[in-house]
């Protein structure tokens, strides 16, 4: 037993005596109260230690939340600005995508972007069995508007018709060919077909050009020569060059008008 355990018990013995010995109890009291304060300033000491460290670590975890916090939000937004960033890379992609298919003075699609949807509209008719037509038309005496007016007048002649295209053909089923020459589709049309609806278009171009045509210059005309595809045997390079001998044709022959090959 240590002195701490004869302490208590010399204490216990005492008050249990019949014939309490007043100084020796006392001093036993005095020695076990020195012993416990002692104890409980100790324990007081480490209690205080303990808050401290509890206290710092909990200082230093919120220090390490902001920290992190903040770190997490400087995340967010670059991720933001990364997402807006990719976003306007996809747009500015896409626009310039459609850019490179598009004729700038006419709006109307491009000779690049023609060939392609020529290859599939000559795809779908050797898969469908649907008749297809095609016309290349050239703008009659061009050359006299950009001589007569300038080539920025001539140019805004240009964009009337291309309008004018647009509102009167569906969508990419007209383009610049090249120059004042211009494909023009009939996707589902036989000859025939295709060229009732030409003549209609022709008739109907100077209307359709008004709101956009230029002040003091003639109205234009266009020399048209249309064909039909003839089936799986008809290469696209053939069905192209029977529509520009008939433009040569019809050019030949006093322009304003609309030849049909053979």
């Amino acid at each position: 037993m240590n002195g701490d355990d004869g302490l208590e018990t010399r204490v216990e013995a005492l008050l249990a005596a019949p014939a309490h010995d007043a100084a020796a109890l006392h001093a036993a009291l005095a020695a076990l109260y020195a012993r416990y304060r002692d104890l409980a300033a100790q324990i007081e000491r480490v209690t205080r230690i303990a808050d401290r460290y509890q206290g710092a670590e909990r200082e230093r975890g919120r220090s390490y939340a902001v920290r992190y916090e903040k770190q997490l939000r400087q995340i967010e937004k670059i991720m933001r600005i990364s997402d807006r960033y990719q976003s306007m890379l996809r747009d500015l992609n896409d626009r310039l995508h459609w850019l490179s298919l598009r004729d700038v003075v006419t709006g109307l699609p491009n000779r690049r972007h023609m060939l392609g949807r020529l290859d599939d509209a000559v795809a779908d008719a050797k898969e469908g069995g649907a008749p297809l037509a095609l016309a290349i038309a050239d703008v009659d005496h061009f050359k006299r508007i950009n001589d007569g007016f300038g080539h920025d007048t001539g140019d805004k002649a240009l964009a009337a018709l291309g309008h004018a295209l647009c509102g009167l053909l569906p969508d990419g089923d007209a383009a610049r060919w090249g120059g004042e020459e211009f494909l023009l589709l009939f996707p589902a049309h036989d000859l025939a077909a295709a060229r009732r609806r030409l003549d209609a278009l022709r008739a109907a171009l100077p209307g359709a050009m008004a709101p956009l045509w230029p002040d003091g210059v003639p109205t234009l005309t266009l020399s048209c020569g249309l064909t039909a595809w003839r089936g799986d045997d008809d290469a696209l390079s053939a069905l192209l060059s029977r529509a520009d001998e008939a433009l040569y044709v019809a050019k030949r022959g006093g322009r304003d008008r609309l030849v049909v090959a053979d």
